[in-house]
């Protein structure tokens, strides 16, 4: 079974631009991962300053490869100060399990 996972980011109005380039320059080489079976950054349309980022791993060791890749510490020194708050992560599973 994959692990999904959801995290929204509450970003600061002055960092919104820069800080949505940088998720799109992650996402684009997050994609490219043997175990990223998703990663997506996305708008809320209800607020404003929201990214939420969609992702499925295909296992534990393909998220904690993805953790060690030059080009995620290269996102966090970009974003750093950026949001509002830290961000919220929700690690899914089924209702059923």
């Amino acid at each position: 079974m994959s692990i999904e996972i959801t995290v929204l980011f509450e970003i600061l109005p002055d960092r919104l631009a820069d800080t949505a380039e940088a998720f799109g320059e992650l996402c684009a080489a997050t994609r490219q991962e043997e175990g990223a079976l998703r990663f997506d950054a996305w708008r809320s349309e209800e607020h404003e300053n929201v990214i939420v980022l969609v992702e499925e791993w295909a296992d534990q060791p393909a998220i904690e490869l993805h953790m060690k890749e030059p080009y995620v510490a290269d996102f966090l020194a970009k974003v750093e100060g950026a949001y509002v708050r830290p961000p919220y992560v929700h690690r899914l599973r089924p209702l059923a399990a």
